[in-house]
């Protein structure tokens, strides 16, 4: 769900936003995490030393050539090289409203495809399929071998070009394997749908090496389409299967190597990076589980190092010992929009990461809220401000709580001192006077620690939010924040940021203990949001500079004094 240095930064934004306020009272303790159950599916996992997965990047989930498997007889592998050998390959150019890219008879599937509504920001339509793609998608089966992917597909068709009212277009590939059977990928493609209908038939399924199941699959990596944050982008690469109710969201690698089927009947079975993912959601059959491989490494571009990976997605679907099949499905290929994907009524919104369970509602609140104010104020930037107003405004009570008790706190700082030293040899009956000093005054210790609690999961909320929609990519404030989603390179709201929390450490500091706090705070915050995004930076300057605002007016001459305290 988050790469290394987002974990790395939450930890310590908790620690130094809410721990450091536990110094001086005793730690709670934490409780252990609940471990999932899975009651209606089961995953299998091997060790990667005994996947036999190639090492060649050239397809991430590629499983040999038709050779490597005994099962597969020489007769087969004879007719199904006269297949592949006999006919030509023949390229069609596909455009609609919202994708471009070309069908090959080889393979009868997609060797490009790119979308037309969203473009890289040096410009150019973002790819689906990486350059020479393998034809997607692919027949494979993991019984015998057999693979579609260089089959000689025959077909009519010469272009499809769909635009605004047009009519669904067919285009039709059929082979023929000599004294085996025949395959037919039949495509239905719309004007302005970021799907397509796929239609398999095969006849012959034994003979062909396709009995008992075979499997659907996306063999091509995503192409990043981050290239100036392949970490952020990379670290969000992950395969997505729903089954039993329950999303499934596949990312551990082992020894580089990524290798997991998950059995169960599939509401969809698909692969994202950060924005894109495909998703391939059966229409007239149940399938009997989910297959992914992968494969990641370690490289170094111009911006530091990445773990780059490379994940393939397939949905397995039975056959039994039935000769003749036919087969349908939609399949999905876009942005990760929530409304988007919440049209097709299969769950498959839950792609989109929005946090952890209890961080969720909090995601998707600030999600809908911003959605709609975009709708009347169409930039993101000013979107993002009058939320922090608007944010510290419901949480004013908590902080003005929280301010209160702080000064109650340095108020009651002296007769602390007299306590501990009356007391010094009787920790017992210090406690005693010093839980009845807080009773008598008003006063909680803890009191500004936990009125900040509330304020945490909203914080990780708004994170998700920036960080992983769509609206927020390449989403413009003023220059030179032209892209919210990515950092701020700049240093501008870095600095401005750093400095105001020194500021608000400095006014509102109670403790000559915690002194020190008030120069590491700003310095640890500074380092920490240089991997964040320019959206989140500009949230917490705006909240912070509310919060300064509010703390200089809190300590007027009058405010701070507590009444209790004598």
């Amino acid at each position: 769900m988050f790469d290394r240095n987002t974990i790395i930064a939450f930890i310590l934004i908790a620690i130094i936003f809410i721990g450091w306020q536990f110094l001086a009272v005793p730690q709670s303790p934490q409780q252990s995490p609940q471990e999932r159950q899975v009651d209606t599916v089961t995953v299998t996992e091997q060790p990667a030393a005994q996947q036999n997965l190639p090492r060649s990047y050239a397809d991430s989930a590629s499983l040999g050539s038709f050779g490597s498997n005994p099962a597969t007889t020489t007769a087969q592998l004879d007719t199904v090289k006269q297949a592949v050998d006999s006919i030509p390959d023949i390229l069609i150019p596909v455009e609609t409203d919202v994708y471009v890219g070309t069908l090959s008879s080889r393979g009868g599937g997609f060797v490009e495809l790119s979308l037309k509504d969203y473009e890289y920001t040096e410009g150019g339509h973002v790819a689906l399929l990486p350059a020479e793609a393998t034809p997607t998608p692919t027949l494979i089966s993991q019984i015998s071998d057999f693979r579609d992917q260089s089959l000689g597909y025959r077909t009519d068709a010469i272009t499809v070009n769909l635009s605004g009212n047009s009519s669904p277009q067919v285009v039709r590939f059929s082979a023929e394997v000599p004294g085996r059977g025949t395959i037919v990928k039949e495509y239905t493609f719309y004007p302005n749908r970021h799907d397509f209908d796929l239609r398999i038939s095969i006849n012959g399924a034994p003979q062909l090496g396709l009995g008992k199941e075979y499997t659907l699959v996306w063999l091509p990596q995503i192409p990043p389409s981050e290239p100036h944050n392949l970490e952020s982008d990379y670290s969000s690469y992950k395969g997505t299967a729903y089954l039993g109710g329950e999303i499934y969201k596949v990312e551990d690698f082992d020894n580089d190597l990524l290798k997991e089927d998950i059995t169960g009947s599939a509401q969809f079975v698909g692969s994202r990076s950060k924005y894109f993912g495909y998703a391939f959601i059966p229409q007239n059959t149940l399938s009997n589980g989910a297959y992914f491989r992968g494969e990641s490494r370690k490289r170094t571009g111009p911006d530091g190092s990445y773990t780059e990976k490379r994940i393939s997605a397939g949905i397995v679907i039975p056959t039994g010992s039935a000769s003749s099949i036919d087969n349908s499905f939609k399949v999905f290929a876009g942005p990760l929009d929530y409304k988007l994907l919440k049209k097709y009524n299969v769950d498959l919104e839950d792609m989109i990461d929005w946090g952890w369970k209890i961080i969720k509602p909090f995601s998707m609140a600030v999600y809908y809220f911003c959605y709609w104010l975009h709708s009347i104020i169409p930039n993101y930037g000013i979107v993002i401000i009058i939320t922090s107003i608007l944010l510290k405004l419901i949480t004013l009570p908590l902080t003005r709580k929280s301010l209160k008790s702080m000064a109650a706190m340095k108020e009651l700082a002296p007769k602390m001192e007299e306590l501990k030293a009356k007391y010094k040899s009787d920790p017992q009956k210090l406690n005693q006077e010093v839980m009845k000093m807080y009773k008598e005054h008003g006063a909680n210790p803890m009191g500004g620690c936990l009125l900040m609690l509330p304020q945490m999961p909203l914080f990780f909320g708004l994170f998700q939010v920036f960080r992983s929609t769509i609206e927020f990519r390449q989403a413009y404030f003023v220059p030179p924040w032209t892209d919210l989603s990515q950092p701020d390179h700049t240093y501008i709201l870095l600095v401005l940021t750093a400095a105001l929390t020194y500021f608000q450490q400095k006014i509102s500091m109670t403790d000559p203990k915690m002194k020190m706090m008030v120069y590491v705070m700003p310095i640890v915050f500074f380092f920490i949001m240089q991997s964040l995004p320019a959206g989140l930076v500009l949230y917490w300057f705006t909240f912070t500079s509310l919060s300064v605002l509010e703390s200089v007016i809190f300590k007027r001459p009058g405010q701070v004094k507590n009444p209790q305290v004598k």
